[in-house]
């Protein structure tokens, strides 16, 4: 670390993408060094895709650009959600974070563009005095973010792309046809991969003891479905049900199961905000992770006010 901290700036950054180039999946003894001052700590508060999140600041939420990195828009579908959960697995809402600012601290947007990081004892930057991940290089090296350089913020570019050759080398994430499982902020794999989460249909996470979809009010007789909409999923056994959570694609909504080993039978999911779940007919989907483990599309006849509809 010594001979770090003498280098010049730019020499650091070389130095940082070796390392990273001849990384092993587990974290290294090497300690890499933020190039600029690290902000901190801000309460993470909603992560928006694989390259975006949201912060509170003194001033409101402010949305934060991760720099250096491109992950799928919304509009791509499967891919943006696996990028977005990789994400939230590395940091999710309600996580501490530090904030490295770039050059050019705002985009055309009004988003800040800057390098964000979460403690992590088995991370490879020394932050403020404790081991931390990056959260813009981790999504390149889990194969779940593109690179994207624009100057003048390009200090870790040359590190991004050694992380991306070798995660495309591995076929990580994307690289992998979105069948690959996110990484750990650690490093090691999350999970035991289904396969690709595109093709999956019902009940798509063969096991016995897989959850599924059960009952559901999703037409409530309160002003705009408030507080009233809900969704159960049921166990056949005790189940570890942390990482399980439901998803709407319309209104990016997810819904988390509880964490922890929850008794068999039926685990009912409340919205405690307005309704998310279509009337006319939508489609519920219970994921864990990157992975559908089941779905529930539903139509009209399903959806009358007031009415539990079961499958």
């Amino acid at each position: 670390m010594a001979v770090v901290a003498r280098l010049t700036k730019r020499a650091r950054v070389v130095a940082m993408a070796a390392l990273v180039a001849c990384a092993l999946p587990v974290a290294t003894a090497q300690e890499l060094l933020p190039l600029s001052d690290v902000l901190g700590p801000v309460v993470l508060t909603e992560v928006v895709d694989g390259d975006t999140v949201v912060v509170r600041s003194d001033l409101g939420p402010r949305t934060v650009r991760l720099i250096g990195i491109d992950s799928p828009e919304m509009n791509e579908g499967t891919p943006w959600l696996l990028a977005r959960e990789a994400l939230v697995r590395f940091a999710s809402p309600g996580t501490p974070v530090w904030v490295e600012m770039g050059r050019e601290v705002e985009d055309r947007y009004g988003r800040l563009l800057a390098y964000v990081y979460v403690e992590d004892p088995a991370g490879r930057w020394l932050v403020a005095g404790f081991r931390a991940t990056q959260l813009n290089l981790a999504m390149v090296e889990a194969g779940w973010a593109d690179t994207l350089t624009i100057p003048p913020n390009d200090d870790y570019a040359a590190m991004y792309a050694a992380a991306k050759a070798l995660a495309a080398s591995r076929t990580f994430g994307l690289w992998g046809g979105g069948a690959a499982r996110p990484v750990s902020p650690g490093g090691a794999a999350v999970g035991a991969g289904a396969g690709a989460a595109g093709a999956a249909t019902d009940g798509a996470l063969a096991s016995a003891a897989a959850p599924r979809l059960h009952c559901a009010l999703v037409n409530p007789d309160t002003p705009n479905d408030t507080g009233a909409e809900w969704v159960s999923v049921w166990l056949d056994e005790a189940l570890d049900t942390t990482g399980y959570y439901l998803w709407d694609e319309g209104s990016r909504s997810t819904f988390r199961l509880p964490s922890g080993v929850q008794p068999g039978g039926e685990i009912r999911l409340v919205n405690p905000g307005q309704g998310v779940w279509n009337n006319s007919g939508d489609t519920i989907y219970l994921m864990h992770g990157g992975d559908m483990v089941d779905q529930w599309s539903y139509g009209r006849e399903l959806a009358v006010e007031g009415h539990v509809a079961c499958r």
